[in-house]
């Protein structure tokens, strides 16, 4: 009996001792794979971005309009145009080309309680099978105006809850947002909508197309100007695995280019969605 108790204590003193020496599974993973799980996350980020800031744009759009501006998307107000709250609805149907060349398919369904530039005004956008491009996205998207900072500019919060990208391969990539929009430029002139600039503080979060989760930090305040499809400046810090990397849009050129900076300094080229 003891020989045996013996061999017992010894086999489980064994397997405690190699269970404690095998690697996690995030230390398995090579400089190499760490290296692709950043880039693909920041691909992932930046393309989330893209497309509901997209959204955003055509929202804006379809209300600026009152519907108008061509056949497709079909826009219609529910009750009316002139009454709050309302429900707009825009139908891009079984798909039509539309800004940036992006073929649009599916509704946007806006429930908005009041005009956007009022305190306490609220956009609430949800997707009805909607994809650009083919590529399926899903989601919320609340916009809320918190009225005027220190300096008397317009604030409006934005939340995205339940984003989900599932791309042509099938590839999906979910992302959520809760950032402050704060407008520099344009707030005079609240029927101009392309003389209008924000800069937007606050966090992302999201799991890229390989399952990895990553959270996203803005370190210095992003800028959207209505004239550019595309974000054209700030930096944000992206954190993988308790890794750090820096994603910096540039200093104000229009174009759909980022710089990755990975932990040991080298610098890769993001490419938006086009």
């Amino acid at each position: 009996m003891k020989t045996i108790i013996k061999l017992l204590t010894s086999t489980l003193i064994l397997s405690l001792f190699f269970t404690a020496c095998l690697p996690d599974k995030d230390e398995e993973l090579t400089t190499d794979e760490k290296t692709e799980q950043m880039i693909v996350a920041s691909e992932d980020h930046a393309n989330s971005e893209d497309f509901y800031q997209d959204i955003e744009d055509r929202v804006d759009e379809a209300i600026e309009k009152n519907g108008g501006g061509g056949d497709c998307p079909t826009v219609t107000a529910s009750p009316d145009w002139q009454t709050y709250p309302r429900t707009i609805t825009i139908d891009f149907g079984d798909g039509c080309v539309g800004p940036r060349g992006r073929l649009r398919k599916g509704k946007i369904v806006v429930e908005v309680t009041d005009n956007i530039f009022n305190v306490n005004a609220q956009r609430t956008a949800s997707l009805v099978d909607f994809s650009i491009d083919g590529i399926e996205i899903e989601g919320t998207r609340i916009l809320k105006n918190e009225g005027y900072d220190a300096d008397g500019n317009i604030t409006i919060s934005k939340l995205v809850t339940d984003g989900k990208i599932t791309f042509l391969n099938g590839d999906v990539a979910t992302w959520e947002t809760d950032v402050l929009l704060t407008q520099t430029a344009g707030g005079t002139t609240p029927f101009n909508l392309f003389d209008n600039v924000f800069e937007i503080t606050g966090n992302s979060s999201g799991i890229n197309r390989n399952g990895k989760a990553y959270l996203v930090n803005i370190k210095k305040a992003l800028v959207k100007d209505k004239i550019c499809p595309w974000l054209v400046s700030g930096v944000l810090t992206l954190t993988v695995d308790n890794l750090d990397v820096s994603l910096d849009y540039g200093d104000g050129e229009c174009d759909r280019k980022a710089v990755l900076t990975l932990p040991n300094g080298t610098e890769h080229e993001i490419l938006i969605w086009n």
